[in-house]
């Protein structure tokens, strides 16, 4: 028997292999996205190690009996990526310093595919940079992760900064002298209107904490004037004193109370779906009494809202709510925001939901769409092409949010 032969037969031993639904494309893409991160690789470097994986042969990255390796030519590697023999050298050795690659070439620098004893092939070999994937693994999904809370940060602030401006709206109409107003208006111009310039969660934390602490102010200044100026006060400053405008585009949050239609949706309201039409028709009101819509927080109270949520949404309120605090509609909000990326809705969509219709409206619309998906018959099954098509009912006022909330009650409570 040869000596390659006896090379061939002989036990090998099992190597690391990619990690089960990790793919040869999927490990290039995430060195192509964190090489620099998580690897310290500038583009040189990264385009180095690149270059010698795809030499490789693909099944040797889950091959238990083989190590993938590079063993091209140093001169032609080098030829192709436009750079020198000894700059290509010295990739190889940093790469090799940083744990991703094992340089095994004989005592000349030859590299050879021909399997020696045991399988070894002489060149680059990438066995070290299999058992770093796990890390890379984990560092893509902190990343992801941070990049998820750094776009709900942002929409939370938007949200804010957009019930500022309705509530600076409404005490100019009240009390345009107010000494709360100047400084409102002057802190409302200093921020910036995009977040290109905060680089960290906790700069966009603190700037979330600022425009609340604004919005709190005006909130706490508006009940005392609309009282004098003969407006009920609302008892509880929650989603309980807010009201959603069924008859025409929505306006308000959570500090404006905006009147509802006065009549009342039919019995078979046209709920959007999937396959539907997504129209909403309302008819006389025929109850005793002022013939009037119950207002919004008449018919349904936080905890309702809460039972009426999928399972997804209330582990997002829950994190949201804090244990002993009351549920109100910030909590809501910030939970629309924070499942927009699982129901895969752009923030572009949600923005445009909550200029029309409110940031109330546009949660509890959010709330809705979500639950539905859950239905067996009719469900939703494009998130963000439903609420598209919520919002552009909403802007010309045939959105029933009211009477949609009501048919989501009867469902996921009374199971009708």
């Amino acid at each position: 028997m040869t000596m390659m032969k006896a090379a061939q037969t002989a036990p090998r031993p099992s190597r690391p292999v990619l990690p089960d639904g990790i793919t040869f494309n999927h490990l290039v893409e995430l060195i192509e996205r964190h090489a620099r991160a998580a690897f310290g690789l500038g583009l040189a470097r990264r385009d180095a190690l690149l270059r010698m994986m795809r030499a490789t042969s693909v099944h040797d990255w889950t091959d238990p009996h083989r190590d993938p390796v590079c063993f091209r030519a140093q001169q032609d590697l080098a030829a192709e990526l436009g750079i020198t023999d000894r700059a290509l050298r010295s990739h190889e050795r940093q790469l090799q310093a940083r744990g991703l690659i094992e340089i095994d070439t004989a005592a000349d620098g030859h590299r050879s595919g021909v399997e020696l004893a045991g399988g070894r092939r002489l060149g680059i070999n990438f066995a070290p940079l299999i058992t770093r994937v796990l890390d890379l693994l984990g560092f893509d999904a902190a990343r992801q992760a941070e990049q998820r809370r750094f776009q709900a940060l942002r929409l939370e602030c938007s949200a804010a900064k957009r019930d500022v401006r309705q509530l600076i709206e409404r005490l100019i109409e009240i009390d345009p002298r107010n000494e709360i107003l100047a400084s409102a208006l002057q802190d409302f111009a200093r921020w910036p209107r995009r977040y290109a310039s905060f680089r960290s969660i906790g700069a966009l934390e603190a700037h979330l904490q600022e425009i609340s602490y604004t919005r709190d102010l005006l909130a706490e200044a508006l009940p005392c004037q609309e009282e004098s100026s003969g407006v009920a006060e609302s008892q509880i400053p929650a989603i309980i004193n807010t009201t959603i405008n069924i008859s025409e585009s929505c306006s308000g949050s959570s500090a404006k109370i905006i009147r509802t239609a006065r009549k009342r949706a039919e019995n078979n309201i046209s709920t959007p779906v999937p396959y539907g039409t997504g129209e909403c028709r309302e008819q006389n009101d025929l109850r005793p009494g002022d013939g009037r819509k119950p207002e919004l927080t008449e018919t349904f109270t936080p905890d309702q809202l809460y039972r009426m949520a999928s399972d997804d949404m209330r582990l997002y309120l829950d994190v949201a709510c804090r244990p002993g605090e009351t549920l109100i509609d910030q909590h809501f909000i910030k939970a629309a925001i924070t499942i927009l990326p699982d129901l895969g809705i752009h923030p572009t969509t949600w923005e445009a939901a909550a200029e029309t219709m409110g940031n109330l409206a546009a949660a509890l619309t959010v709330l809705v769409i979500d639950a539905n998906r859950f239905r067996d018959v009719g469900p939703v099954r494009k998130p963000g092409a439903m609420l598209c098509a919520m919002t552009r009912i909403a802007a010309r006022g045939g959105l029933n949010l009211h009477g949609s909330l009501i048919r989501l009650k009867q469902w996921k409570i009374y199971g009708k």
